[in-house]
């Protein structure tokens, strides 16, 4: 099993959407869906769709056995700014067309944000160039510099350990519980087009204010020892 652990400078931060119809609140950390769509930029750039189970869906689909996670090393603020946005194709009344809606981003200028890939399904080599491949976490002004790459083996363990990356919110948390905050991010159905994607809750080891990751004590049942660090997935 290797891992990825890829070092990335925040230009300015990043807005990733919330699951909703109106409202764009955003989640204070990229959820697995979207850190898995910044590593198949490398691989699928030009490529909008694909066949997964006779459905129409992402390309990134292919790459959704990947497991990942991120932490935010830099401080960072949560604001909603408010935007004038097209609305026209959603409204019954053809005279509006634009509407006010507060947009939620994580700014934070120059930050770093560190991700780690688990996975046995890509090379080596191969890893390392999708890893250096990133330009972006979520939509296309989200832009980010890749400073450094790290490729190793991934060592599987359990029990009781620390992590700062966020993990499933069904894990135990020993130490630290007063700081998690909670979100409901999509499974790997998000990618095919005609499908409902579940949601599943993730517990983020953060401070409230600023915001940023902060180490806790869980006990896990599937982790992987990357770097000298911790990453839980059960």
């Amino acid at each position: 099993m290797l891992y990825s652990k890829v070092f990335l400078r925040l230009h300015w931060g990043y807005s990733i959407r919330r699951p909703s119809v109106k409202e764009r609140s955003a989640f204070l950390l990229p959820p697995p869906t979207t850190l898995i769509g910044a590593l198949s930029y490398y691989k699928f750039r030009g490529i909008d769709t694909d066949i997964a189970n006779t459905s129409t869906a992402s390309a990134t689909y292919k790459l959704k056995n990947i497991k990942a996670s991120a932490k935010l090393e830099s401080p960072a603020s949560y604001i909603e700014d408010i935007e004038n946005q097209i609305v026209a194709p959603y409204q019954k009344r053809p005279e509006i067309k634009f509407n006010i809606i507060p947009v939620g981003k994580v700014y934070s200028p120059d930050g770093r944000l560190v991700i780690v890939y688990i996975t046995d399904k890509i090379t080596r080599e191969e890893l390392e160039k999708m890893s250096w491949g990133i330009i972006r976490i979520g939509c296309k002004e989200c832009l980010v510099s890749v400073e450094d790459v790290e490729i190793g083996e991934a060592k599987k363990v359990s029990g009781i350990m620390k992590t700062c990356y966020y993990f499933p919110a069904n894990v135990k948390v020993i130490e630290g519980r007063d700081i998690i905050q909670y979100a409901d991010f999509w499974d790997e159905d998000v990618y095919i087009w005609d499908r409902k994607p579940k949601l599943v809750r993730y517990a983020l080891p953060l401070l409230s204010y600023p915001i940023k990751s902060k180490e806790v004590k869980v006990k896990a049942n599937e982790a992987y020892e990357v770097g000298g660090e911790y990453v839980v997935f059960a």
